[in-house]
């Protein structure tokens, strides 16, 4: 059975929890045994040697007084804890005290005791008794002239012994039961813990995730880094590479040296994405994305920075603007001609058959000498294509197109066809747009354009309102409009500083003239 990753933590910290306790309870339960039996067994002697130079007991002997003896032998055993068994022999093994008094005058049980009246030792063994078996110790009486009276012998049950190991057995599964509970309890939380860490991923899962991340790294155009929160590299993938060198170990290197221009320690300090910036990265102008890493409690974990060369990235918006521009004078074609059908289709149902010519030849004469007239002095295709879509916007709005006499554009030095879309569109359309909500008769439009010298001349003039402030209308988001606009002129500027440079006159209530000028 396939189990989850919560399950398994519970169940491997439970069976550990089970194992430690079990060999800590052992270990522990059999040193202690050791120690209580060691301890009894020392207890045992010091009394059975204690006795032993008791004189009460070595004049009994020698006076064969076995009442004051078993007088002193009870009151002993009654002194002192943990001895069950206590007996005064003679050397012949007669009793003279002994535990129970109906003993006393018979001989000594057992054998154990020879050591004690021939050798003269003190020591301890674990023998069968009339009261059972017991662990027993066992002293010489000598007189005073070193002679063996006879021997003292202290025991202490082995049944007293096993119900002090019977309640150290309770207390090992007491142990084991709460050590077993705890485990439990501690295992569910500690799993719950882990798994909410591991955002309730399976590491089946953490794994594929990793393996797609990595692919997916290694695939992108962007460069990409991601950092701890104290800026040491945790992941770069082999685009970043290529853009700081190839040869590089990057592990746990600091990203504020190996990028000292990044904004990446504002954007873990403030928490905030910082998007969109540029800077010099060696040879190359990057646009950085920084992007903090926040975690579920609200803590910064790290950060991801992101980049591209900017050069790669204007292109691509060269490319994209270029091709909406001449699609939106291609619209504006269209739809002046739909116009113009429907005016034909009107005059052709009320049967006015002759201002269907007199109207079909006045618009075949205005739109060959138009056309005519922008490719006898535009031969490069986009920028015609372009600018006819363009003047036929003006004719739809009421604007009145003028091209200059003097235009004559054959890009000889080949400049980018795109660039050239971007700029003309964007100041064309620009003017167009500003005239349409303007009240003023005589609308106009005038363009420019001339490469016969060495330089590049392009001229976008119209007879509007004028602007107050030119310094600010080639910022990033700067519109008069609606807001999600003011990115034309942005793209205009970059797009000229290619080319040349740019200069705007402007006249309040009078209009504006854009004039740039190629390198």
């Amino acid at each position: 059975m396939k189990l989850k990753l919560y399950q398994k933590i519970s169940l491997s910290t439970i069976a550990l929890i089970l194992v430690a306790v079990v060999i800590t309870v052992s270990v522990s339960s059999n040193w202690y045994l050791n120690q209580m039996m060691k301890s009894i067994k020392d207890n045992t002697l010091n009394i059975t040697k204690t006795a032993s130079m008791s004189s009460v007991i070595i004049q009994g002997l020698q006076t064969d007084d076995d009442g004051s003896i078993q007088t002193y032998i009870q009151s002993l055993q009654e002194s002192v804890d943990n001895i069950d068994i206590m007996v005064v022999a003679s050397v012949d093994g007669t009793r003279f005290g002994h535990t129970k008094n109906d003993r006393v005058g018979k001989p000594f049980s057992a054998n154990d005791h020879q050591r004690a009246i021939i050798n003269g030792e003190t020591y301890a063994t674990i023998g069968p008794g009339t009261l059972g078996d017991s662990l027993r110790a066992f002293a010489p009486i000598k007189a005073d002239d070193g002679s063996i009276l006879g021997f003292v012998m202290v025991g202490t049950l082995l049944d007293s012994i096993d119900i002090a190991k019977l309640e150290i057995f309770k207390m090992l599964i007491l142990f084991i039961f709460i050590g077993s509970f705890t485990g439990m309890v501690g295992s569910f939380f500690l799993s719950k813990y882990i798994k909410k860490t591991l955002l309730n991923y399976e590491p089946a899962d953490i794994a594929r995730l990793y393996l797609e991340n990595q692919t997916i790294l290694q695939t992108v155009h962007e460069g990409i880094i991601a950092v701890n929160q104290n800026n040491e590299v945790t992941l770069i993938n082999n685009t970043a590479k290529d853009y700081l060198g190839a040869d590089v170990d990057y592990a746990s290197k600091d990203l504020i040296k190996l990028i000292p221009s990044s904004n990446l320690t504002n954007a873990l300090l403030e928490k905030r994405s910082i998007e969109n910036e540029s800077f010099s990265l060696f040879d190359r102008i990057i646009i950085v994305n920084n992007i903090p890493i926040i975690s579920v409690k609200g803590q910064v974990i790290g950060a991801v920075l992101s980049f591209r060369d900017e050069s790669e990235l204007s292109k691509l918006a060269d490319d994209l603007s270029g091709v909406k521009k001449l699609v939106d004078a291609l619209r504006a074609t269209t739809h002046e001609f739909k116009n113009k059908l429907h005016v034909i289709l009107g005059f052709i149902e009320t049967n006015r058959y002759e201002s269907a010519k007199d109207y079909i030849s006045d618009i075949n004469y205005q739109l060959q000498t138009n056309v005519t007239d922008i490719l006898s002095h535009i031969s490069d295709p986009t920028v015609s294509s372009l600018v006819i879509g363009l003047s036929q916007r003006c004719q739809e709005l009421g604007v009145i197109w003028e091209l200059d006499d003097s235009t004559s554009f054959t890009n000889i030095k080949k400049y980018d066809s795109n660039c050239l879309v971007v700029i003309i569109g964007n100041l064309i359309t620009n003017a167009i747009d500003h005239l349409e909500y303007i009240d003023k008769v005589n609308k106009r439009v005038i363009f420019y354009i001339n490469d016969e010298s060495e330089k590049l001349v392009i001229e976008v003039s119209d007879n509007g309102l004028g602007i107050i402030d030119t310094d600010v209308i080639f910022k990033k988001g700067f519109s008069t409009k609606s807001d999600g606009r003011g990115f034309g002129l942005f793209l205009v500027k970059q797009q000229i500083e290619k080319i040349g440079t740019i200069e705007v006159i402007s006249q309040i209530n009078i209009g504006t003239k854009f004039c740039i000028r190629g390198k």
